[in-house]
């Protein structure tokens, strides 16, 4: 009689003692064995596991597996990390980083004082090797009769309560390994004494023949039901057992359907890696230096967006998408809270941030950031010095000492733009539309902040207290001429002796910035750096300003004719100056999308609030040059 092969695919479990290598408390992570070379008893004689580095496939599992109790597929209790095969011990190791919820804690708990003792691997098989009675494994390891699993995949890992045992039927459980590298060959080598087994025999063909008949009405009937029917078969299920159960998920298909968590969270995880590869793929395609590329990208580069949107319809479950012309393809992909929408939006927004990084603006070096939870009117109090202490007579009273404060109001506004990206553009490839465009855009937003600080400077409009915010009764303002020793010492002098609000107070303070129109770079740097000092007729004559500012250089500062100012600036650390204000503190430009309503494709809207307000005039410096 013909001996009957294993099936290819059928999804088997095996369980082994939980043997723990390592638990690191603080991640909540386990070191496990979960499978070995062991030999285990099936229908169609002794299973091994080959355990050789081409055998395993750990794809599956390091990607998407989880850990479940009992097999159950609605309890997972946490993920699999790092499952790899030892080839020099020849098992399977994985690391499970239980979650935090109250049911994997429970188990969690139970693993770490022992009181849980077996660990089970579901796995399927894919490629199978017949050794017959006395000959050897193509690997030289193994003496028939045996099937080895030449390939096979393991997709999951469990805590189980109670170690089945399948004695009798599909599957069987393992004993609990050994570390004995030699105890593969010999327990594989046993012989068969024939004349003992002579009236043993007929009983082991039927018991075959029985099973054999019920693994056939059970993939029968899952069949017909498209139903996966391996774990009834490996749970040794009967047929009757098997029916009754079928019935009752008929029963719960007509209810609606709650996907569960734990198919949620695969789910987004694989959606979300897919998505992030899909982005930097775009970003690459475009030159943009990606600092940590998604996994996956590289090998997505070389799609067009067409492809792009073919592949995340097809995800969906659009089985023609690769047959949609561009016009239903592109239609049907940018729906709203589509996966290809979401995929744009995202390319957009990291195009936006790196633009930001790297916006060509100079206020950010010297100015103060402030932030806002509203619209409305913000006031900023300055508290004055407190009045020195007095000496005190023998019979003296305490004099009673009031302190001032001046409130200063600010506010911020919006300011936005909306553009587009049309469905021509998609279909015509067109890169620059999800990262050039939008990166203008974002520079455009910073360049509105910066031109806004720059006109307070040059406008020199009143501030707070009615008055100019470079004038003689600040104190902050030189005789005019061009950059030079005496100037710059003079714009020193001022905003060191600069007084607290009571008069009382020297502040003492020293500028830290030098801010020149482009007209003035060259001069301002000679001023810094030069050995000698600038403008005198004895090279020997010691620079005293090199290295004395942080030179700031910005053409909005320029003016269409006439003298060249320059101005200094403390630190806003040390006192306030002109701060730039932004709502909740959020100084990164925001992005809205919408299916266009004017055009076909996909219409966005860019904003930023802020306010640029002079809270003290005390830190800032200036002389209009000559």
């Amino acid at each position: 009689m013909a001996k009957n092969k294993p099936n290819l695919g059928i999804q088997q479990k095996r369980t082994v003692d939980l043997a723990v290598r390592e638990i690191n408390e603080e991640e909540r992570r386990v070191r496990v064995s979960f499978a070995s070379e062991q030999a285990v008893q099936r229908w169609y004689g002794q299973e091994i596991l080959c355990h050789d580095a081409e055998c395993c496939n750990m794809d599956r599992l390091n990607n998407i597996g989880v850990a479940l109790w009992n097999h159950d597929r609605n309890k997972v209790i946490g993920k699999i990390e790092n499952a790899s095969c030892d080839d020099n011990e020849k098992r399977c190791y994985c690391d499970i980083v239980f979650d935090e919820d109250d049911e994997s804690e429970r188990i969690y708990q139970k693993v770490k004082t022992k009181t849980l003792k077996g660990v089970s691997v579901g796995y399927s098989v894919d490629c199978w090797e017949e050794v017959k009675a006395g000959a050897m494994s193509s690997n030289g390891r193994f003496i028939g009769p045996c099937e080895i699993a030449t390939s096979w995949t393991p997709y999951e890992v469990s805590i189980v309560s109670v170690p089945a045992d399948d004695s009798v039927g599909v599957g069987r459980s393992i004993e609990a390994e050994e570390n004995n590298n030699e105890g593969d060959e010999r327990q594989m080598s046993n012989p068969t004494n024939n004349n003992e087994n002579i009236n043993i025999q007929a009983e082991r063909q039927a018991v075959i023949q029985a099973e054999r008949q019920r693994v056939s009405e059970i993939t029968t009937l899952c069949r017909e039901f498209e139903i996966d029917s391996s774990n009834y078969v490996n749970n040794g299920n009967s047929v009757e057992e098997v029916r009754s159960q079928i019935l009752e998920q008929l029963r719960e298909r007509r209810k609606p359907a709650i996907a569960s968590s734990a198919d949620i969270s695969v789910t987004k995880d694989e959606l979300d890696k897919f998505r992030c590869a899909a982005v930097d793929s775009i970003q690459l395609r475009a030159g943009y230096k990606v600092e940590k590329i998604a996994e996956g990208a590289r090998e997505l580069r070389g799609m067009r967006l067409r492809d792009l949107a073919i592949e995340c319809l097809q995800r969906s479950g659009v089985t023609n998408a690769q047959r949609l012309n561009n016009e239903e393809l592109f239609k049907r992909a940018l729906s709203p809270d589509s996966q290809f929408a979401s995929i744009l939006d995202s390319s957009v927004n990291k195009s936006m941030a790196t633009a930001y990084k790297v916006a060509n603006t100079t206020y950010r070096a010297w100015t103060g950031i402030g932030s806002n939870t509203d619209f409305k009117d913000a006031t900023v109090y300055q508290i004055s010095e407190a009045g020195e202490l007095e000496k005190m007579t023998q019979t003296g009273e305490f004099k009673f000492d009031e302190m001032k404060d001046q409130g200063v109001k600010k506010s911020i506004a919006t300011f936005g733009r909306t553009f587009g990206i049309t469905r021509q553009a998609l279909i015509n490839d067109d890169i620059d539309v999800l990262t050039k465009i939008p990166s203008a855009y974002v520079r455009a937003a910073d360049r509105g902040v910066n031109k806004l600080v720059y006109k307070t400077l040059r406008d020199n409009a009143k501030i707070y207290d009615g008055k100019e915010l470079f004038h003689t009764s600040h104190n902050n303002i030189g005789k005019a001429g061009a950059m030079s020793d005496v100037t710059l010492s003079e714009l020193r002098t001022n905003m060191r002796k600069q007084k607290n609000l009571r008069g009382k107070e020297t502040l003492n303070i020293s500028p830290q910035f030098l801010i020149v129109p482009a007209g003035l770079e060259t001069t301002a740097m000679k001023f810094l750096n030069s050995t000698a000092l600038p403008g005198q007729d004895n090279a020997g004559v010691t620079n005293i300003w090199r290295n004395s500012f942080d030179l700031v250089v910005d053409a909005e500062l320029d003016p269409i004719s006439g003298a060249l100012p320059y101005y200094v600036a403390a630190n806003p650390a040390d006192i306030d100056t002109i701060e730039v204000t932004y709502l909740n503190g959020d100084d990164m430009p925001k992005l809205e999308s919408r299916l266009g309503f004017d055009f076909l494709g996909i219409e966005y809207r860019i904003y930023i609030d802020y306010g640029v307000s002079v809270l003290d005039y005390r830190g800032l410096g200036m002389n209009q040059g000559a």
